[in-house]
């Protein structure tokens, strides 16, 4: 019984992320081991419903908001809610705001990731350095951010149009 309670307290501290299975909304999901082509990742991306609950259970109007991955490096973000900057929310509810992206591993080496370097914008006054988490469906590649901490379930999931 000791090493049953022993296991369930490891797991529950280590969380699902690191599992292959995503920790919220009962997405089941894989990490992505293999370096996705040019091909796969630019285009445009939407976010999914889920998402679109979460701006409207914050009080904000519904609007498209898309992801545009450009084959030069550069991203533009359409009507980016402000709170997805938990740390310093700009009066503007939404915001629209660019970078540069690649695919990179992410810090142990293992799983490929999204970085994004955000410009400097009303969001990210002096831009911001982060990294999207990139997971397998069965009909293709997800782009997932949480916003803030991954506990509270709250994230934005990217679909490729």
């Amino acid at each position: 019984m000791k090493k049953i309670t022993s296991l369930i307290i490891l797991l529950t501290l280590t969380g699902c992320r690191y599992f292959n299975v995503s920790p919220v909304n009962g997405l089941t999901t894989k990490n992505l081991t293999e370096e996705p082509t040019q091909r796969e990742m630019v285009g445009v991306w939407e976010v999914d419903k889920i998402s679109y609950d979460l701006i409207e259970e914050k009080g904000y109007e519904k609007k498209e908001i898309e992801l545009n991955l450009k084959s030069n490096g550069t991203f533009e973000i359409s009507n980016l809610p402000n709170f997805v900057n938990v740390f310093d929310q700009t009066s503007e509810k939404y915001v629209n705001t660019d970078g540069i992206w690649q695919i990179r591993k992410d810090s142990k080496e293992e799983n490929w990731v999204l970085h994004m370097n955000f410009n400097d914008s009303n969001l990210y006054e002096n831009g911001m350095l982060t990294s999207y988490d990139l997971y397998l469906e069965e009909d293709g590649i997800i782009i997932w951010n949480f916003i803030g901490d991954p506990d509270s379930g709250e994230r934005f999931l990217y679909r490729k149009k």
